[in-house]
């Protein structure tokens, strides 16, 4: 049975805070193309802090849920880190079913991407053997299949990318985790938290998924961006591969991409973007625990704020949260985003809530 938005418990402060946005932000959104409620980096765990990640990032995923509830909202989206992956594999993949059950819960439906938190192999880093880190099937079964299972869900491809069409516009939501996992005596050959990359196999997944975008205006989303403000990669495997299929599809061009001989992520890609005339709008990414907007050749990369606490004196908290001075227990706790397309007016609105901006607007 369906749990409606508005039967959902959140914290009183919260709903107020929630509440007060709705309103504001509702006449702006009433119309567009398309509106996303979307959250990333919740870092959920069981163990409490009251100045770093703790389990309020599951209770941002529920108040995340209730807002969507008081707006037009056509889709709810998580862009990776669901869980900090710092505990024993059974404690993590509690939480993890925990937030599952939340977007499982009624008919909005949602897109997730994988983090590279969302393996457990932070837990699995303290031990001598790397025990503790999930197997891809833990992933694949508790969140990309209820995604692709879902009445008018995404299609979700071997790779975990992940495309829906709504109206005019195409969403591709990547999976910057791609990586291929064996066990080599006993041992993980990739560390999934210090590995990010995307196989050739995935790139030609997109480039497929571009080609067959027609006219449509393309939104990418992913966890992590695949280029730095100043043109370096934010990837290890094929970030500059990747960035260069899109710069090809605003082009119109077709081709071959080469992805090198590595064995795991090499391989060549075939691109005809021939037939398009859409371009790409934005790529979205968390995983660096900021706010910020660049492009590189013509690409937009926007980059938005981790939902779980980070302290003004945690040591790892970055520079972007210090200057947000985040206290538990106020709307500064946590950060949310509605993103809102107006494809006729060609312009897509990032509006925040908590510890983020109030309002960014761009021209595509």
């Amino acid at each position: 049975m369906a749990l409606h938005p508005r039967n959902i418990t959140i914290r009183r402060f919260a709903k107020r805070d929630l509440g007060a946005f709705a309103q504001w932000v509702r006449p702006q959104i009433t119309g567009a193309t398309l509106n996303l409620a979307l959250i990333t980096d919740t870092h959920d765990r069981t163990q409490f802090s009251r100045t770093f990640y703790g389990p309020n990032g599951f209770w941002h995923v529920q108040e995340q849920h209730w807002l969507a509830g008081e707006l037009p909202i056509d889709w709810r989206v998580h862009l990776g880190d669901l869980v900090d992956g710092s505990e024993p594999s059974f404690l993590t993949l509690w939480r993890l079913k925990n937030i599952m059950n939340d977007y499982k819960a009624d008919s909005l439906p949602f897109v997730i991407a994988k983090g590279n938190h969302d393996d457990n192999d932070k837990y699995a880093e303290k031990n001598r053997r790397f025990s503790g880190s999930f197997h891809p099937w833990v992933f694949n079964e508790n969140v990309f299949l209820p995604m692709k299972a879902q009445v008018g869900g995404p299609f979700v491809s071997l790779h975990g990318l992940s495309v829906f069409d709504q109206g005019t516009l195409r969403v591709i939501t990547l999976n910057t985790s791609d990586i291929p996992v064996r066990w080599v005596g006993g041992r993980k050959n990739y560390d999934l938290k210090k590995t990010l990359g995307v196989t050739a196999g995935q790139l030609q997944e997109l480039a497929d998924a571009l080609a067959g975008a027609g006219s449509r205006n393309v939104l990418i989303m992913a966890h992590a961006p695949a280029m730095t403000r100043s043109g370096k990669v934010g990837l290890r495997f094929n970030a500059r591969q990747l960035h260069e299929l899109l710069r090809a599809y605003n082009e119109k061009l077709s081709g071959r991409l080469n992805c090198g001989s590595d064995p795991d992520f090499g391989g060549q890609v075939r691109f005809d973007f021939a037939e398009t005339s859409g371009q790409v709008i934005a790529y979205l990414a968390g995983h660096w625990h900021t706010e910020e907007d660049f492009a590189v050749n013509g690409i937009h990369y926007s980059l938005q704020n981790v939902s779980a606490l980070m302290g003004r004196n945690h040591a790892l908290t970055t520079r972007f949260n210090r200057r947000q001075n985040r206290v538990i227990a106020t709307p500064s706790e946590y950060a949310g985003y509605v993103v809102s397309i107006d494809d006729q007016a060609r312009l897509l609105s990032i509006f925040g809530y908590g510890a983020a901006a109030k309002t960014r607007r761009f021209r595509y």
